[in-house]
């Protein structure tokens, strides 16, 4: 089994010279990702028809629905609807070289209740593809998401069953730095495993917890990785060890079909993430791979491995006996008034734009996140208020959307056409004591 570092790109860059490397040194990828740009993954297929292609366009064809973003409320149907036939036409031409689809990016919608309805969306979605004769690749979750209990709660709403009689995979998102940092760690009132982390390898919570014990294993494919630091400040050997070490782990995994490095060919859009320099390096790892054996797909339940035992804690102290809210007092009201302050960044921020916002955050202790309705909801609170980092990205108006379904919030928007601009313009803010413009 070759190694399963794959690439993700905007334009094709350097990715079909080095699937060519690769092939006259008797090797191969076995995946590769576009977004924006569909046709050059023709060229890929050409090259090598055996790797396994998946796209994303971040527009449909109608800009008023948000793809990347959809409307979680409602009637979930509907807005399946208006995303996937926003999307049927630009993925049209692409039929004969992309074998599956990414629909969304990083959502994270509020708690279990979210996750269920996000995964309902899925199963609307799963409908209408399986009419069509397209493959998704499903949830699109950013690291760090989901937790245990929303793992729980989208398996148990049958998606995964339902992807699996379609013929449909999964897409995960995987950064850290280092890559193994708080690997072995467990995730918050779960076991600790030697060989699972809350960053890198997180899927193995969800694949061994929940998928193989039911037998509704499907394909993974990890549709972001690298470590979680600009590529300028690290040398080529430093990316590369931490690059083996993930690959290494990723080829332990009969399901994961590949990870899609973060990004060759970028067009100018992600400079930092640019891997191109390390490319002789990578070329030269994946070759001497490429004769190992790794575990062969298996379509049957499994036993979860043996927990190692749990780190002793000292004892929770019993909490209070909570006093019941007044008579009249709505359930939904939070345990005690407060205000809220969000960061509201664009779904297609990457790590250098969370880095800009350190010394604002630092400072009035704000939450940063990439959802709108987690931004402005909050029934109850003394202020709510929403900083939105380019309003001008999002495919409708931000401040209308607040008006009509979140009225009553603080709107505060705030355009940057770069990251070094983000981060001058929110250090003016702190400099001057001000939380908004």
């Amino acid at each position: 089994m070759p190694s399963k570092l794959g690439i993700h790109g905007i334009m094709p860059g350097e990715t079909p010279g080095m699937i060519q490397q690769l092939k006259a040194r008797g090797a191969r990828m076995t995946t590769v990702k576009a977004v924006v740009t569909m046709g050059w993954l023709k060229e890929i297929k050409a090259l090598d028809p055996n790797i396994q292609t998946v796209g994303r366009y971040m527009y449909g064809t109608d800009k008023s629905v948000n793809v990347e973003g959809p409307e979680l409320y409602g009637n979930l149907k509907e807005s399946a609807g208006k995303v996937i036939h926003s999307l049927f036409p630009r993925w049209e031409a692409h039929r004969g070289y992309v074998d599956y689809w990414e629909i969304i990016n990083e959502q994270d919608p509020p708690g279990v209740d979210g996750h269920q309805r996000l995964a309902e969306f899925m199963m609307h979605c799963m409908d209408l593809a399986d009419e069509e004769g397209y493959k998704l690749a499903l949830f699109s979750y950013s690291l760090g998401v989901p937790e245990w209990e929303e793992m729980e709660a989208i398996v148990e709403s049958g998606a995964f069953g339902k992807a699996k009689a379609g013929g449909h995979a999964l897409s995960l998102h995987e950064y850290a730095y280092p890559m193994n940092r708080w690997f072995g760690e467990a995730l918050p009132g779960r076991p600790v495993y030697p060989d699972r982390g809350p960053l890198a390898c997180r899927y193995r919570w969800l694949y061994r917890d929940f998928l193989i014990p039911r037998n509704e294993v499907i394909p993974l494919f990890l549709t972001e990785v690298n470590i979680a630091k600009e590529l300028p400040e690290v040398t080529a050997n430093e990316w590369m060890t931490q690059m083996k070490w993930y690959d290494t782990e990723l080829r332990k995994d009969y399901y994961v079909v590949g990870a899609h490095l973060f990004t060759l060919g970028s067009a100018g859009s992600w400079e930092e993430f640019e891997f191109g320099r390390f490319i002789p390096s990578l070329v030269n790892y994946m070759v001497t791979v490429k004769n190992e054996q790794d575990p062969e797909w298996q379509d049957a339940p499994a036993t979860p491995p043996t927990p190692a035992p749990p780190t002793p804690t000292p004892p929770t102290p019993t909490p209070p006996t909570p006093t019941p809210p007044p008579v009249g007092k709505k359930p939904l009201e939070p345990r005690v008034i407060y205000s809220r302050h969000y960061l509201l960044l664009p779904q297609n921020a990457t790590w250098s734009w969370i880095a800009a916002c350190r010394r604002y955050w630092e400072t009035f202790k704000v939450t940063i996140g990439f959802s709108a309705d987690d931004a402005a909801y909050g029934p109850g609170l003394e202020e709510r208020a929403v900083t939105v980092v380019n309003p001008s990205q999002w495919s409708a108006s931000l401040q209308a959307f607040f008006d009509q379904y979140y009225p009553g919030m603080r709107y505060d928007p705030i355009e940057a056409a770069t990251p070094q601009q983000l981060e001058s313009l929110l250090n003016s803010r702190v400099s001057s004591g001000r939380r908004f413009g």
